[in-house]
């Protein structure tokens, strides 16, 4: 895979600035409160005895998920990495909407997953659509 040579609108670089930032704050709040992110991996119910080291790493590793789409659509401008994190996108606003009492008790959650759907809509502006565009082979690079 290429990296894309056309400049970025600024659509795609204030998804790519917004994601990136609510990583890294998720990230750095997870690490920041391990017993507090224990205790939340461990209400999962995913039957794993979650202790700090574990925590780390899973908080670490969801960090990396959330990375990758958000590279693969800055760097190369991936319709696939879009497409996915269109879908992603979609499952959140159903958990979202399934579970509203919840996020009238901790309002902050809500305006963060509320932050990164309004970026998932920069993917879809007018100039981003664009940018996502198929370039026209240029018959000079083949000679």
């Amino acid at each position: 895979m290429r990296t894309v040579r056309k400049e970025r609108p600024l659509a795609v670089n204030a998804f790519a600035a917004v994601l990136l930032g609510l990583a890294a704050w998720n990230l750095v709040v997870a690490l920041w409160d391990l017993p507090a992110q224990e205790e939340i991996l461990r209400s999962l119910g995913l039957g794993f005895e979650w202790n700090r080291d574990w925590t780390i790493v899973a908080s670490s590793a969801w960090f990396t998920v959330e990375l990758i789409p958000v590279v693969a659509v800055w760097l190369l401008a991936s319709r696939f990495a879009r497409g996915l994190i269109t879908a992603m996108a979609g499952i959140k606003v159903a958990l979202i909407l399934s579970n509203l009492p919840m996020l009238y008790a901790l309002p902050g959650i809500l305006v963060g997953q509320s932050i990164s759907l309004l970026a998932v809509a920069l993917l879809y502006t007018r100039a981003a659509n664009a940018w996502f565009g198929k370039e026209a082979d240029d018959p000079a690079l083949f000679d």
